[in-house]
């Protein structure tokens, strides 16, 4: 309770007729302590924050009222009853999404237009992939290793001298086998350039392949939306017919255009396997030939040229040994 000891108060000025009574004491002024409540208060009640009153009523706001299109998933197997069940699924969604009060030309005309453009620009990446540089070395690098081992005549090796004389030199130099030492030792060392090569071009093929495959998958996804927007756009075309005939027309060309694009992406599957296969068919003639045969190979050359340097030839056996080795790698490389 707080008293000011010295404050007064004025009394009001006397109304009409009245006279005006002296100066008195003001009554004391009362502050509530912090923590009590209004008398006939719950503590709930003092502590409670205020609340603003909710609407009783639904807000309205001035506008056309959006009408869902009535449909079920099985008005949608009608259509294409070996779709997907996801491409079902988005098929429903569009339509139920479509409202028929505010639908223009304009919507009509575009529908599903942005998938065909990303079609174009996969399309246009499909042919930049088909000549990445990771796949045409590797493919030199085979092509070049497969020349040479198919070039090297083991059996002439093993049998010519050490020596060639002048007519042979000038022979030699009309064909393109590797018949003498010299040229399977020069043989040797390119074929190992390759191997290293090879090696490290691995891991780039891993990475390519990778990306080829999710190429693909971009592709066939877009073939899933492209196939739901076709499958809506007539739905809609049949729904319109009765009461917006030119707008009905528009979606059914578009369901048409749409449906060329789905038959061009099934039918592009098979060659997009194709595309996979060509990297892993070269990691594979990396990791299993040249990697693991071709240098047991180089190290049977190595020996043999020894051999050959010092006068010494191959037994009719080992000869036809070293034959078989070569046989199988060039057979594993070409398929």
């Amino acid at each position: 309770m707080i008293i000011p000891p010295t404050a007064r108060t004025r009394t009001p000025k006397a109304e009409g007729g009245k006279a005006a009574q002296p100066d008195a004491y003001a009554d004391p002024t009362v502050v509530a302590p912090a923590g009590t409540r209004a008398r006939g208060t719950t503590a709930a009640e003092a502590e409670a924050p205020a609340r603003t009153r909710l609407a009783a009523r639904p807000t309205v706001i001035p506008g056309v009222e959006r009408k869902r299109i009535a449909a079920e998933l099985s008005d949608i197997k009608k259509l294409s009853p070996l779709a997907k069940p996801a491409v079902l699924e988005q098929t429903l969604r569009l339509i139920q999404s479509f409202v028929v009060e505010s639908a223009r030309d304009r919507q009509a005309v575009l529908w599903g237009h942005r998938l065909q453009q990303d079609y174009s620009d996969l399309v246009s990446r499909t042919l930049e992939l088909s000549q990445a540089d990771v796949l045409k070395r590797s493919t030199g690098y085979v092509g070049r290793m497969t020349d040479i081992l198919g070039s090297i005549d083991i059996e002439a090796v093993c049998g010519a001298p050490s020596r060639a004389g002048v007519f042979g030199q000038y022979f030699k130099k009309t064909n393109s086998r590797i018949d003498t030492a010299g040229e399977l030792d020069t043989a040797r060392i390119e074929l190992d350039q390759l191997v290293r090569l090879m090696g490290e071009a691995l891991e780039q093929l891993l990475s390519f392949k990778e990306t080829l495959e999710q190429h693909a998958r971009r592709i066939e996804d877009i073939g899933d939306e492209a196939e739901a927007s076709a499958l809506a756009a007539s739905f809609l075309s049949d729904h319109l017919r009765a009461s917006r005939p030119p707008l009905s027309q528009r979606f059914l060309e578009r369901g048409m255009s749409l449906t060329q694009t789905v038959a061009q992406i099934r039918s592009g599957a098979s060659m997009r396997e194709v595309q996979i296969e060509q990297p892993l068919r070269l990691i594979g003639a990396i990791q299993n030939v040249a990697l693991v045969m071709v240098p047991g190979f180089l190290g049977s050359i190595a020996a043999l040229t020894t051999m050959l340097d010092s006068n010494r030839k191959l037994t009719p056996t080992e000869a036809g040994e070293l034959a078989y080795q070569l046989r199988n790698i060039l057979q594993q490389l070409k398929e």
